[in-house]
């Protein structure tokens, strides 16, 4: 889905997340492209690939799910998700199941209910979200806070808010939520951790974006992910679009400097 509104200030990921979620969202229902992918991510994960961003990040792996959600995908119930990633987990022997490729937030209600049957299981579920909307609404986290069998991801992209408006061409505003984001959730007791996009970034900047995560809590720096980006075709083609060159790309596995 295209942002057709486009200014120098940026667009609203909690405008747009209103705007896809009437895309994705039906009842408890919500697209997904994949119901369950063996992945190597924590060490061996199962993970659906959902449908609908908030986000338009420049340099997403993802490609139909977040750009054209009204043509990508299929609307599965709670139940239809769980039971396809505990199948392929049991045949993996995996115990986190997750789902990816685009913002897992939307539409609480399914997000919940999937939630209610990972907490009668034995997973492990990890939420990925960019944070806007946990970090827009403080009840977000403390609904969040009555499933024990949760782990929240939080991606942050760029180390500071000029590298987040090239990269996303989002409000500089809205790159406080992911911040608010961790702080609404550690003060609800949930299990989270931060992952910074750092390939557009330097030194100064990288200890920058530290040392604002540390003022939220002292121990979250030992769970901090800094993430560079894997240069996909259509990654490599939109970045060359949009004129921007990576500092640092992860390449099998290692982190390479370019």
């Amino acid at each position: 889905m295209e942002i057709k509104q486009k200014t120098k200030k940026g667009y609203d990921p909690i405008a747009l997340t209103e705007t896809t979620e009437k895309i994705v969202i039906q009842g408890n229902r919500r697209k997904y492209a994949n119901l369950a992918r063996h992945l190597r991510f924590y060490g061996g994960t199962i993970s659906a690939t959902e449908v609908g961003c908030n986000l338009r990040c420049k340099f997403c792996f993802s490609d139909a799910p977040v750009r054209k959600p009204k043509i990508t995908g299929r609307f599965y119930t709670p139940g239809q998700v769980f039971n396809a990633l505990s199948r392929k987990a049991d045949k993996h022997n995996c115990k986190l199941i997750s789902a990816s490729a685009a913002e897992g937030t939307l539409g609480k209600e399914h997000l919940f209910e999937l939630l209610d049957l990972v907490d009668q299981s034995d997973y492990v579920y990890i939420l990925e979200t960019n944070g806007m909307t946990i970090g827009n609404d403080p009840e977000f986290a403390k609904e969040l806070s009555r499933f024990k069998n949760l782990h929240v991801r939080v991606s942050i992209k760029g180390a500071n808010e000029d590298e987040y408006f090239m990269l996303t061409s989002a409000s500089k505003e809205s790159y406080q939520l992911p911040f608010k984001a961790l702080n609404n959730l550690i003060k609800n007791k949930v299990s989270c951790n931060a992952c910074v996009m750092v390939s557009f970034s330097d030194q100064n900047s990288i200890k920058g974006v530290q040392n604002r995560l540390e003022q939220i809590a002292p121990g979250i720096l030992k769970s901090l992910e800094l993430e560079s980006i894997t240069m996909f075709p259509k990654v490599a083609k939109r970045l060359k679009k949009a004129n921007l060159k990576p500092n640092t790309i992860q390449y099998r596995g290692k982190i390479i400097t370019v």
